[in-house]
């Protein structure tokens, strides 16, 4: 069993920052109707949640979604975390922030390219240690913070600042475009996976 989630990850925010940046979205979130006001959804393994709104489905993109469909708790991290897909974790590769150029972690065949992950690996350690998280770069041996890297196919981004909706359709364009806007225009990503 278990459940399909999306995130939206603030690349930008800090530590600091976090906490009054969430409670401003979340403020947002429940007067536009998305959210209901008070935690009470418990989230997979992360207590409590807000629960859907009245107008949750005016954020989403329910093609495709049989009916009835009734979305899970938005759970709200504020602490440096690595946001993963769960059991569809596996990107084929990074790109470089420097360069522009991808790394790939796996063959045409699909195989596990030797050493290609160790990097992110190690500066993903690094991330949950609290420390810097820099990733040198094959093609171009620059040295980048682990948070700059893109292009992982939506199975990690790292921030100290995420918004996880739990059995949510797909959310729209707009809506992810004005989340942003709402994050002071930081840079973020959506991860998506099943727990």
């Amino acid at each position: 069993m278990g459940d399909y989630f999306q995130t939206v990850v603030d690349r930008d925010a800090t530590e600091a920052e976090a906490a009054p940046l969430a409670a401003r979205v979340v403020a947002w979130l429940v007067a536009e109707g998305v959210i209901g006001p008070d935690r009470t959804e418990p989230a997979l393994g992360r207590g409590p949640g807000y629960p859907p709104g009245p107008r949750v489905r005016e954020v989403v993109d329910s093609s495709g979604w049989g009916e009835p469909w009734q979305g899970g708790p938005l759970h709200v991290d504020v602490t440096r975390t690595v946001f993963d897909a769960g059991q569809y974790a596996d990107p084929s590769s990074a790109r470089c922030p420097r360069c522009e150029r991808d790394i790939a972690f796996h063959d045409r065949a699909l195989q596990g390219i030797p050493g290609a992950w160790d990097p992110f690996s190690e500066a993903i350690e690094d991330w949950e240690a609290g420390v810097d998280a820099l990733v040198r770069c094959a093609h171009c041996d620059a040295s980048s913070p682990l948070v700059d890297w893109t292009g992982m196919g939506h199975c990690f981004a790292f921030g100290a600042l995420g918004f996880t909706f739990w059995g949510w359709p797909d959310l729209t364009r707009s809506f992810l475009a004005e989340f942003d806007r709402r994050l002071d225009g930081h840079r973020t990503a959506v991860v998506s996976g099943k727990i």
